[in-house]
């Protein structure tokens, strides 16, 4: 599925036999990360339809949100992002230039370097907070921005060990081991509901819950951190930091990484910006219902999206140090056709079942009906980005893969103003809905950037306009699979009816991708055997 078709069904071939190897090593990857992905994303909805419960959509829970939107940007941006755009290239080429042991030293040399920077970005955001919430102690009508920056001071710290548990994950990843990196959220969603059930018998407020509910993911993040250690160091690594005078290769890498967290920003700084108008334009509890939206998004955008990335960068890393050009375009273009098929399929599915769906999640406790429907549409807006994400993130990884930096981060700069603006005039009139439109138009302009420039760096473009069409049959046959279920087959308002519909809809795009793509067909059923 995301390698060349030549290259699985021919193993025996010499001249493929080490990109084969690495396929399959990108594949594995893919599925492991997927799968623990899959069960933090079950944990995590469980988290959420327990928030949802407690608090429903009151303003502190929109407070809360939005602060946790900037930790979680830091996490999305190193963990899905900069650390395997800029630190796994510069370890591939360092150990394919100059041996292991100097690639070794080049990442004790990072971790020490992200360490302070981090220790100092958090000591500074801190006092930031302290003197903004000093400054509007006196203005009742601040109550709320006070209250938020409240939260984001709490939650701040998240910063430091997650960040330092993606950046651990870098030599895991190139020595082909995953299942740590990928068990990591696992683990902050399990802390986070003990957290709230603890709290819950605790206190009797549900807001004294909520208020001491970052000590908890404070302590997720350091054990999500503690657990890479050993997977570092079984792979021969040091996990000691290294404090000295930066040399050459780090200087250069380092001179990459800012324009790497640019690159691949776009998506999630709009998607911050997103909480940050709607809690303006709309009303203090409305970016609620943008970030439960968004936590449904990232369930296909993280098993299809991030996963496939994960496996990918690793081997485009190789093969961009080794300039096997030819290789790596084939590994791209199947890669993005891939993602593109999965991800519409999903994201049709989604749609179709959307109600059902959020009604069974999160229609407990405080979380009414009313809030159903209102959440509904937000969730189906926000879906239209799905297709746009996974290419544009293959796409930003071979770009930054090659050192070219640049490209991935001036696409970044043009499409977050524009994102802004549509935000700015929809949201107003459309309400929150808007906010998922205007991300998805601002990710396809970004998407077509990144396409379009892919020659520049010596690949071939992966999506061909013509082979969309047989993309799109699977996610029309899912389309069609899920309401038939939905208006002819038992409720899918019950556990066992919803499975059932979802059951169809898979079938459905398997036949359509037995169809129109059967070599993507067969190459998911050999991976997933």
């Amino acid at each position: 599925m995301f390698f060349p078709p030549g290259i699985v069904h021919n193993p025996g071939v010499s001249k493929g036999s080490e990109t084969a190897g690495e396929g399959r090593h990108a594949m594995r990857g893919a599925l492991l990360t997927s799968f623990w992905t899959l069960l933090s994303r079950i944990l995590g909805f469980a988290r959420d339809a327990f928030m949802a419960s407690i608090f429903g959509m009151s303003a502190a829970q929109g407070a809360f949100n939005l602060a946790w939107t900037f930790p979680n940007l830091f996490r999305r941006l190193f963990g899905e992002g900069a650390v395997s755009a800029a630190v796994q290239p510069a370890l591939a080429r360092a150990e394919a230039e100059e041996g292991e042991q100097a690639a070794k030293h080049l990442y004790a040399r990072f971790v020490g370097f992200l360490l302070t920077l981090l220790i100092g970005l958090t000591l500074a955001g801190e006092l930031v907070i302290f003197f903004w919430r000093a400054a509007l102690a006196d203005v009742p009508a601040n109550f709320e921005t006070r209250r938020t920056l409240l939260f984001a001071g709490c939650l701040l710290p998240y910063l430091i060990p997650i960040c330092m548990c993606a950046l651990a994950g870098a030599p895991q990843n190139l020595k082909r081991r995953f299942i740590l990196t990928a068990l990591a959220p696992v683990l902050l969603n399990v802390v986070w509901i003990v957290g709230l059930w603890v709290n819950s018998q605790s206190f009797d407020s549900a807001l004294e819950n909520l208020h001491w509910l970052w000590v908890w993911i404070l302590i997720g993040g350091i054990l999500q951190w503690a657990v890479q250690l050993p997977g570092v160091w079984a792979v021969g690594w040091p996990i000691r930091p290294h404090f000295g005078v930066a040399s050459k290769r780090l200087r250069n890498a380092l001179r990459s990484f800012a324009p790497a967290l640019i690159g691949l920003a776009a998506l999630q700084i709009s998607m911050t910006v997103d909480q940050i108008l709607i809690r303006t334009l709309v009303g203090p509890d409305a970016n609620n219902y943008s970030h439960y939206a968004n936590r449904m998004l990232h369930l296909p955008l993280a098993l299809v999206g991030i996963a496939a990335m994960t496996g990918a960068m690793p081997m485009f890393s190789r093969l961009a140090a080794a300039r096997k050009m030819d290789e790596m375009s084939v590994a791209l273009r199947r890669g993005c056709e891939s993602s593109f098929l999965l991800m519409c399929a999903a994201g049709v599915g989604l749609a179709v079942l959307a109600h059902p769906t959020l009604t069974l999640l999160f229609e407990h406790g405080t979380m009414t009906p009313d809030k159903i429907d209102r959440l509904t549409p937000t969730l189906i807006a926000y879906l239209w980005i799905l297709p746009v994400a996974g290419v544009s993130g293959m796409a930003i990884r071979a770009h930054q893969s090659l050192g070219s930096y640049r490209i991935p981060a001036m696409a970044a700069l043009v499409v977050i103003p524009i994102n802004l603006l549509l935000d700015w005039f929809l949201l107003p009139i459309y309400g929150v809905p808007a906010a998922g439109w205007a991300t998805a138009i601002a990710m396809s302009l970004q998407t077509t950037m990144l396409l379009a420039t892919l020659s520049h760096v010596g690949l071939r473009t992966p999506l061909a306009i013509t082979a969309i069409p047989s993309l799109l049959m699977p996610a029309l046959t899912a389309g069609v699979g899920a309401w038939l279920m939905l208006h002819y087959g038992p409720s899918p308002y019950t556990v066992l009816g919803l499975i059932l519909a979802i059951g169809v809809g898979v079938l459905g795009a398997a036949a359509g991708a037995w169809l129109f793509r059967r070599q993507d067909f067969f190459d998911l059923l050999k991976a997933l055997r």
